[in-house]
């Protein structure tokens, strides 16, 4: 055998060794780092300025190294008998005590890190503030995690948030301010529209948990979240203008295939099956699953086993009162965010019934600034035109009092000597309750001719509205209706023999509009084209909100007339 054979196969020998090859893939050992054991004389010592070596010591090995359970278990009951120490100066402890990776330590040690951290605020109120920024941070999620499945929160996400709730829940009870710092807190931290949807999902998930112990929170905590997910839906694009970059898509592609013959026929189809694929906006996607996170939260406060707590629908009722005043009413053509408030009204009829008179209060109040009536006569019009649980009773009941107010109006209008400007900004909310009025009639009026007994009650009760008086009058409301309403309001007295209003059309269109100067009526009558109840294009809160509303006729009627240009009203989009 050569000598180089034979080093060879004593060189391969050794690697086939089992022992040296154990040693060779034996993972590296992980370097620990002991805590001090006196950390009160080193803490005396650091106040006293004899030694901050040690001090500075202890906050690196807190900051950058692992620290095995046993040693930070036995140092973090030094900190607990030295609670009373850590003055403002410190703040730097603190942090770093924070940055420990605590989620993931054993049982023994994490209850006595949340002990820990409990008695350092309730000893130190001066890093309450501090404790508890951290503890907000510390439910976003990391980088790169993914949504949860079916929207249900994940084992390992429950368990963190249950350690973070369990703190904040003691501190609450110690500390009467505490609830101050902590809305403070949740509403510097809260996500910004642009951030990923699984980090607002787990953020609106964590703080609708705080009510649970902390009721008195719940007015502001979901003031903080409908008033984020307001912003969001403002930002998103809408329904009509998504379909119309649709169509304009569709149509550019179209030119394109005729222009391009080489293309195949697989190519068309393919290009075809994308087109017909449902998309939406990444916002979209976060504010449909937030809304979906309030609706089960909701549900789940006001019914218990299936069964309706009349006095928590209640409260969450008088809170979201307060939170549409605050926040919903004065947001013009926001898309989905309203449908929360829908949502509560299914729950029993005296609800809506309640809400439609909160919101007809606020529109007969001259008191209330015309933005707000506007605002409040486009719920009403749309909630009692869309949702399916509005009764034939509210409907009527609402119908008459609209036809008295504008007759009321009339009334004094005609005792007036001198002319009347029908250009008068003051006029908006006339022009909005009549509109208003004409679109429920619209909307409600095939839900009564389906017997005989309904049919002639219900003609009997637009008969008691005057409609004639109304459509005459010489502040001339069809002028200033919609045109979509205008017509189909036309059609259906015609065919009732209501009203006949062509005549009065036809004299508006003789009769050049006035041109107005900016910001006299623009901005107000805006909102005489919102519906607040409109589409729904969200997939997963949708699943509970379609059931409970109607597609209005007048949307399909706007609908299929998007790209005509009507001549008809004051007012066009």
């Amino acid at each position: 055998m050569s000598v180089v054979s034979s080093k060879i196969s004593s060189v391969s020998s050794i690697l086939k060794t089992p022992g040296v090859r154990s040693k060779l893939s034996r993972p590296a050992n992980k370097v620990y780092f002991k805590l001090p054991q006196d950390l009160r004389t080193i803490i005396l010592n650091f106040e006293s300025g004899e030694s901050n070596k040690e001090y500075n010591n202890l906050l690196s090995i807190l900051q950058t190294y692992t620290i095995k359970d046993s040693d930070l278990l036995e140092f973090l009951i030094q900190v607990k008998e030295c609670a009373v120490l850590f003055g403002p100066v410190h703040s730097p402890f603190i942090e770093a005590l924070l940055k420990i990776k605590w989620i993931k330590l054993s049982s023994e040690t994490l209850t006595s890190y949340k002990e820990c951290l409990e008695d350092l605020m309730c000893l130190q109120s001066y890093h309450v503030k501090l404790i508890i920024g951290n503890l907000v941070v510390q439910i976003k999620p990391e980088e790169n995690e993914n949504e949860w499945v079916a929207g249900e929160c994940s084992e390992q996400d429950k368990i963190k948030l249950g350690h973070i709730h369990d703190i904040f829940q003691k501190v609450l009870k110690v500390i009467p301010l505490s609830s101050k710092i902590l809305l403070q807190s949740i509403r510097a931290k809260f996500p910004y529209m642009t951030h990923d949807t699984h980090t607002h999902e787990i953020y609106v998930y964590a703080l609708l948990q705080i009510p649970e112990y902390a009721p008195q929170l719940q007015l502001d905590i979901l003031s903080l979240i409908i008033n984020r997910l307001m912003i969001l839906d403002v930002n998103i694009p809408k329904v009509e203008e998504e379909s119309e970059c649709e169509d304009e898509a569709m149509e550019d592609d179209n030119e394109c295939e005729n222009m391009s013959q080489d293309h195949n026929e697989d190519n068309s189809n393919e290009n075809q099956e994308k087109s017909n694929t449902p998309t939406i906006h990444l916002m979209a996607h976060t504010l449909d699953i937030c809304i979906e996170l309030v609706l089960n939260y909701i549900h789940n406060v006001c019914f218990e086993k299936d069964v309706l707590q009349v006095e928590s629908l209640r409260k969450i009722y008088f809170d979201m009162l307060k939170i549409c005043e605050a926040i919903i009413l004065p947001t013009y053509a926001s898309q989905y965010v309203q449908y929360i408030v829908l949502y509560i009204c299914s729950f029993k009829p005296v609800i809506i019934e309640s809400f439609v008179e909160w919101l007809w209060q606020k529109a007969s109040d001259p008191n209330v600034s015309s933005v707000i009536r506007q605002s409040s006569l486009a719920y009403i019009r749309s909630l009692l035109a869309t949702a399916v649980f509005a009764s034939s009773t509210i409907v009527q009941a609402t119908q008459l009092k609209m036809a008295k107010w504008i007759h009321n109006y009339i009334a004094i209008q005609d005792a007036i000597s001198y002319g009347c400007d029908d250009t008068k900004k003051e006029h908006t909310v006339f022009y909005s309750i009549c509109q208003s009025l004409f679109f429920i009639v619209i909307e409600r009026h095939k839900d009564f001719i389906n017997t005989r007994s309904k049919y002639c009650k219900y003609i009997l009760c637009l008969h008691e509205l005057d409609l004639p008086k109304i459509i005459t009058c010489k502040l001339n409301p069809l002028k200033f209706c919609q045109p979509e309403i205008v017509c189909s309001f036309a059609d259906i007295t015609r065919t009732y023999q209501l009203a006949y209003c062509y005549t009065v059309i036809e004299n508006n269109q003789r009769i050049q509009l006035p041109v107005l100067e900016a910001g006299q009526h623009v901005s107000t009558l805006n909102y005489d084209s919102f519906l607040p109840f409109g589409e729904f294009a969200l997939p997963q809160s949708g699943q509970k909100i379609l059931p409970l509303i109607r597609q209005s006729t007048i949307s399909k009627y706007k609908t299929q007339s998007r790209h005509r240009n009507d001549s008809i009203g004051f007012m066009s989009d």
